[in-house]
């Protein structure tokens, strides 16, 4: 079912996007009505508008961001405030430097990306029809796609959606004899980088010499304690999946110690510890004496064997 989602919202076109939600419709009726109740702008990809060239589905910027704050989190407002401004101060300024480093044309992500769509360009075929317009199709299968390089448009929408040459617009650049690194989208260039971190974060100098004014001082709000220790990490969704770190105990049944049964502990059992036979265990013949020892079992789990020493 998961599969069936995922495939349904990675789709860049709509009919990609029809034919899995009619399949998972066959498996479960309530999940494909709830997914229909959800605007399909919020969660597939066929819905995203073209303009920021951006098919990412999952939140992970905050994800990323709220960790890196998550011990400044508990500070005052202004001091928290001053350690983001100069971890981005920071952050800025290495990541400038190693722009101005890079001698490529395209960033690293990007080309790998489009790497990965040159390599599963092999199955595809081109035929030219005029005005930069080409048919692509599969060797194997029956799909089709139009591509048209002088509008930079694909119809399954992955090179409109994400501004990378998706692998049918590359086996028309294959056929066409130029690289596709051409037409990779300018947001992804090494000079939009470059620019993007140009400016920087100006320094500044410390509370001390910050400039007066006749404003009264902002006090922080009245904090009340809660009962219990503090969370220190965010609240998590219902369904959404915990750290893998701790063994859950969600869909756990207590066993008892006393009976023996599922369902309850040894401090609410009510019935009698069932005693367990044991068979004794007779212990090697000892030739000097001409005895051996027996271990018998005894009540309880927690006492100590008694040893009987027994003549044959």
């Amino acid at each position: 079912m998961r599969d069936i989602m995922m495939a349904a919202a990675k789709a860049t076109y709509y009919e990609a996007w029809e034919s899995k939600m009619n399949e998972m419709k066959e498996v479960k009726l309530k999940a494909y009505e709830w997914l229909l109740a959800i605007p399909t702008k919020c969660w597939c990809k066929h819905a995203f508008p073209f303009y920021s060239r951006c098919d990412v589905l999952m939140n992970n910027l905050s994800e990323s961001f709220n960790a890196t704050i998550l011990l400044q989190r508990d500070k005052p407002i202004i001091t928290m405030f001053e350690w983001i401004r100069t971890y981005l101060m920071s952050r800025f300024a290495s990541l400038r430097e190693s722009a101005m480093r890079y001698r490529g044309s395209i960033m690293p992500k990007p080309l790998r990306r489009l790497d990965r769509e040159i390599e599963k360009s092999g199955s595809w075929c081109a035929t030219y029809a005029g005005n930069l317009r080409f048919e692509v199709f599969h060797t194997y299968l029956t799909d089709k796609f139009i591509v048209e390089l002088n509008k930079h448009s694909c119809t399954c929408n992955f090179w409109d959606l994400v501004g990378i040459p998706c692998r049918h617009v590359i086996a028309a650049i294959r056929l066409k004899e130029d690289d596709p690194e051409n037409y990779v989208h300018r947001y992804y260039r090494i000079e939009k980088y470059r620019e993007c971190y140009s400016q920087g974060i100006t320094p500044i100098n410390g509370q001390n010499m910050w400039p007066k004014t006749n404003y009264p001082d902002i006090l922080p709000p009245a904090y009340k304690r809660g009962p219990g220790r503090p969370k220190k990490l965010r609240r998590r969704e219902p369904d959404e999946t915990t750290s893998t770190n701790r063994w859950s105990r969600t869909r756990t049944t207590n066993r008892c110690n006393v009976c023996l049964e599922y369902g309850h502990n040894a401090r609410t059992c009510k019935k009698e510890r069932k005693e367990v036979a044991k068979e004794p265990e007779i212990a090697p013949y000892n030739q000097n004496s001409g005895q051996a020892v027996v271990e018998l079992a005894t009540q309880g789990s927690q006492t100590v064997a008694q040893k009987k020493m027994v003549n044959f």
